[in-house]
């Protein structure tokens, strides 16, 4: 008779703990609702293209997921490497121009090749576009 109760209490703590496992539709702090699963569309464009040493470049970052832009992401950085000099190396905030679009001004004081990077940030999901820049004298 006590092996009976030793087992159904081992049952009992199985279900408690299986139960304690399930999902009451809650998550672990994140705001993950359904949309947020599907992919992010990243667009980074560089105006102009090409640049003089002085001129100001317009970096600019379209976000969408399903086809709705994205104006509330976590984050978007837009981080700058000079190819061949390490020395220049940075990462600055995009400002938030509304309907998913994200800008940076910049100025470039040196010849050379720039590697431009945005990083984007949207709940679980972070996407890192490259373009290079050239900018000459």
């Amino acid at each position: 008779m006590k092996k009976k109760y030793v087992f159904i209490g081992i049952i009992l703590l199985v279900v408690f703990a299986l139960a304690g496992c399930g999902g009451s539709g809650g998550h672990d702090g994140m705001n993950m609702d359904e949309g947020m699963m599907e992919p992010l569309k990243v667009d980074l464009t560089l105006n102009p293209e090409q640049a003089k040493v002085g001129e100001k470049v317009s970096i600019e970052v379209l976000v969408t997921q399903k086809d709705q832009k994205v104006d509330k992401a976590d984050e978007v950085e837009i981080e700058i490497i000079k190819d061949g000099d390490s020395s220049v190396h940075e990462k600055v905030p995009a400002e938030n121009a509304g309907d998913g679009k994200y800008v940076l001004e910049k100025t470039f004081d040196g010849a050379g090749t720039y590697k431009i990077t945005s990083h984007v940030t949207y709940g679980p999901q972070h996407t890192m576009p490259t373009k290079s820049l050239t900018v000459s004298e």
